[in-house]
Order: C-alpha cells, then structure tokens, then sequence
C-alpha cells in the first residue's frame, strides 16, 4: 500500500482530573513506499509527547473487528495494553474501558460522516467510536503509577490518506453532567477539482446526539478565530450550537501527509469550552442546555488562515 495511514485516538482522564493523556497507535504508508507503525503518546499536563516507531511488520490487525497489536501493544474497542520501553521513557499497564456512547451507524445515517463515508476519493475519513466512556486499570510511567479507575475517557478513528489542508477539531466530555459529551469540526474537504469547508458536530446530551452536518442540512452561522479562543456557531431548522473554545498550550503532534508522518498539527486536551444548545421556534428561541466542557481536546492544522469568518 502507498499513501495511506490508519490511526486511533484514545483520551483518557483520570477521577481527579490530574492526568489528561492521549494515546495515538496507528500504521503508515508513505507515497515513497516507506512503511512505519507507531504510538503516540501525549500528556497533557506536562504539554509533552513521545513519538514511539516501529517497523510496520510489529503491526497485526484483525479483519473482522477493531483489534489492533504492535508489537507487544494492544488496542480495542475494550481498551488497550501498553508496554514500551525506548531507553528513555518506561510505559505500562493497561485500561480498559466500559459502557461506549458511539456515533450511530444505520443504512441511512453511517456513521458521524454520513454518506461521505462512502465516497471513494475522500482525503480523510472520520469515525467516531466512543463519545464517552468509563475507565477501568492504570499506567505505570517510568516508575510513577496512574490509576484512572473511575475516570472517562473518549474513543475516535481517521484513516485515508492526509489530514485536511486546514481544520479544526474540539472534543470535551467533562461536563457538570455526566455522560454529556462534544465533538466538532471544520475541515477543508477536496472535491472533484475544488474544494468546500466540511463541518460535523455532535453534541450527546441526555441521550440524544444532536447533529450538526453538512449532509443533514445544518450550516456555520459564526466562525471567529481569534487570537485567545475560537468561536464558532451551527444551525438546523429545529436547533443552535453555539460553541466557545479557549486555547491554551499544546504540542505539534506529527500528522498524515500523503501517507507518511511528516506534516504537524497544534493540539491542547487541557482546553474549556462553552456549549449552548437553543431549540428554534418560528419567532423565538429557548435554551435546552448550557455547560463548560473540561479537559478540552483542540486541534489547530495546516493553514488555517484560510478559514473565512463569518461574524
């Protein structure tokens, strides 16, 4: 295979709220015929990230279900294992994970991509796998154990073969309300010699996904990226998402280019942002929920300058 990578997205935080990590396992192959499987491994707190490589023959993977082995290192839908040691840095322990929220996958509605899902030429894929979840077991850093027994945790997939030439991506489930969770972007799609601004948003509020996409007829009444937060707005015939993030410091995680691990994406998972949902009437609105997501994940990449704002 050329030009195509495959990667998983594990957030995990723990009771108190102390430890934010994400772990990033996935296989790459550049368009030059170099392969690579890898694990990142990014905390939040400390704003740091170790970038694990190994050759792709270490990576194994089911066909049947999410089940993916590098060398010694498991991941699934039920949780994952860990067990890296580079000289420098000791990692193990294992999470597991209970009572996933995904994305809804019916014939209509496949997933949070919708009908893309199933155009061919796509840059980019995205899948949401778990909203929000339990979590269940601890990590052992270079001697310092972690336990996030009673913490929550966030589940999510992209494969093809780049990231976008610019987006935007929030996730936050650290709401007053438990099992209240956030996922939102805004990404250039490229389309048949052209280009639009793709969006997908779910809000998971009191059981119910509430859905914001292109393909569902929603549209972005207010874009601002200003130099501290960023702004933005969705709407429906029926509903309002209003969302406010702040940006605080991140790392460049290495990111999809043609396959290959080269480009770079600015990411925070210790950033808040304000939600509010309005339900729509004919000549009024009312609100359904307000809240401030914890424990925020916010992606800045590639040029993104040339997001238009909508005031």
């Amino acid at each position: 295979m050329k030009s195509y990578f495959e990667g998983w997205y594990f957030k995990i935080v723990d009771k108190e709220e102390k430890n934010i990590y994400a772990i990033i396992p996935g296989i790459s192959f550049g368009n030059d015929g170099t392969t690579q499987a890898f694990i990142q491994f990014f905390d939040g707190i400390n704003v740091n990230m170790d970038f694990f490589t190994f050759e792709a023959s270490k990576f194994s993977y089911s066909k049947e279900e999410f089940d993916v082995k590098i060398e010694s290192n498991i991941f699934n839908s039920d949780g994952f294992e860990l067990d890296i040691d580079n000289g420098d840095k000791r990692i193990n322990g294992g999470i597991k994970l209970g009572s996933l929220k995904p994305w809804p996958v019916k014939a209509l509605a496949p997933g949070a991509m919708g009908w893309y899902r199933f155009v061919p030429f796509m840059e980019c894929y995205h899948g949401v796998l778990s909203f929000d979840h339990t979590l269940e077991g601890s990590l052992t850093i270079n001697g310092n154990t972690i336990d996030f027994t009673g913490g929550r945790g966030y589940l999510e997939k992209d494969y093809g073969k780049s990231f976008p030439r610019y987006y935007v991506w929030m996730q936050t489930n650290h709401f007053e309300e438990v099992g209240t969770s956030l996922m939102a972007s805004i990404a250039n799609i490229p389309w048949l010699g052209s280009s639009f601004d793709g969006f997908i948003g779910g809000l998971l509020y009191n059981g119910k996904i509430f859905r914001f996409t292109n393909y569902t007829g929603a549209k972005i009444t207010k874009f601002q990226m200003l130099e501290d937060k960023i702004i933005v707005h969705f709407e429906d015939k029926k509903y309002r998402l209003e969302l406010e993030a702040s940006k605080t410091s991140g790392v460049d995680l290495p990111s999809p280019m043609e396959g290959s691990m080269t480009g770079r994406v600015l990411e925070s998972i210790t950033s808040k942002i304000h939600v509010r949902l309005f339900k729509l009437h004919k000549n009024a609105e009312k609100i359904i929920f307000e809240g401030t997501g914890r424990n925020a994940g916010l992606d800045i990449g590639g040029h993104v300058e040339e997001l238009k704002e909508i005031p």
